[in-house]
């Protein structure tokens, strides 16, 4: 008897591309799966529906209301498995109960801020604690219901687990998928004495990415090294951004979060060499090979200086990355494991087991991915 195909619904936010490229993946694989957004997101990522609902306008909230109860009855009927990205639910969680009269699965996909406690956090890392990035008492009211109602939590990586509320589902490790392929590399070149060596740095939040510091630290280079070019990238369309990059002969992502993310792996894919503090803890769970250069506040000077002096590894890491993310976060096979998840084929792990499982379907289906 031929399987039924599983049909999934990936909402209602959209993370840093982590949405749309999970449909794609998924979709390749030949799973039945949509997209839908409540708003468009201003760094163009594609999705397949847009509601057009603005969750803070009040003026319109009976319309939008009615708007998402006839999508929820609709989206009820055609879908299998449901996956909620960034906390919110078609219902903004007042819905769950309707998923297990209609036994549906539920998985929520956590980001960062949307679940990290940023007092905690800063005890414990060498960042100034920020009040305004503290969490909403109902967004921790809002997580205690659904790490409770979920069949599962999905993670990035194993930053996010210890502050999830107890008790709470599975947690399903997933690495960031992206179009390795969508991306050509451009290494770094050899450059001659007095040409210039561009940095590039492009902070979603300036304050947990750390880039006062990360601006102080280029000053005092730029003094030693008048051929240095810092370029900051904000407020920029992605396609613009992407252009900046690709320019680029080091990236400093950030300095704080002991994980690195998206915008790590967006320039790895085009053979950049990227500095991006990983704590120990965080680096025994990702794979031993991965080439980020660690740095943190009072390490950026030292390590940033190296690289300014060493074209040879910059080009090597720009390598080495390129490959990393082509074994790791290509959008098909992370897509595999995670249609393994819904389907109850791959039990819950989480750290470096997930990036095995990642490296296993990548060898098996598609090849190494070196080139």
């Amino acid at each position: 008897m031929k399987r039924k195909k599983i049909r999934v619904l990936h909402g209602m936010m959209e993370m840093a591309g982590q949405n749309s490229y999970a449909v794609r993946g998924l979709r390749e694989i030949g799973v039945d799966a949509t997209s839908v957004v409540l708003m468009d997101n201003p760094f163009g990522y594609k999705n397949d529906i847009c509601l057009n609902i603005d969750r803070n306008d009040r003026k319109k909230l009976p319309v939008s209301v009615l708007k998402l109860g006839v999508f929820l009855l609709k989206a009820l009927k055609r879908y299998d498995i449901f996956h909620f990205h960034y906390g919110y639910s078609i219902g903004f969680n007042k819905d769950l109960w309707l998923y297990k009269l209609f036994r549906k699965k539920v998985f929520y996909e956590f980001h960062g801020s949307d679940v990290r406690d940023i007092r905690r956090f800063c005890e414990t890392s060498k960042m100034e604690y920020l009040p305004e990035m503290d969490l909403e008492e109902r967004t921790k009211k809002r997580n205690r219901k659904i790490v409770k109602k979920a069949d599962g939590i999905v993670l990035h990586d194993d930053e996010l687990i210890t502050y999830l509320p107890e008790p709470h589902a599975p947690v399903y490790g997933l690495p960031l998928r992206m179009d390795v392929e969508r991306f050509e590399p451009h290494y770094p070149g050899i450059r001659k004495p007095g040409e210039k060596i561009t940095v590039v740095h492009a902070p979603s939040r300036r304050g947990i990415k750390g880039t006062p510091v990360i601006l102080e630290v280029f000053d005092r280079l730029k003094e030693k090294y008048p051929e240095l070019e810092f370029r900051l990238v904000e407020g920029m369309t992605q396609e613009e951004a992407f252009r900046i990059y690709e320019t680029a002969d080091i990236v400093v992502d950030q300095i704080y979060v002991g994980t690195y993310g998206v915008f790590s792996i967006e320039c790895m894919a085009m053979g950049k060499p990227v500095i991006c503090y990983i704590d120990d803890r965080m680096r025994n769970s990702y794979p031993e090979e991965l080439p980020v250069v660690s740095a943190d506040r009072d390490e950026l000077y030292g390590k940033l200086e190296e690289l300014v002096l060493d074209a040879d590894r910059r080009r090597t890491l720009g390598m080495e990355g390129r490959r990393y993310v082509e074994t790791y976060h290509d959008h098909r096979a992370v897509a595999h494991l995670l249609k393994g998840y819904y389907e109850g084929r791959y039990a819950p792990v989480t750290g470096r087991e997930a990036y095995r499982r990642v490296k296993r379907i990548k060898e098996k289906l598609y090849g190494t991915g070196k080139e």
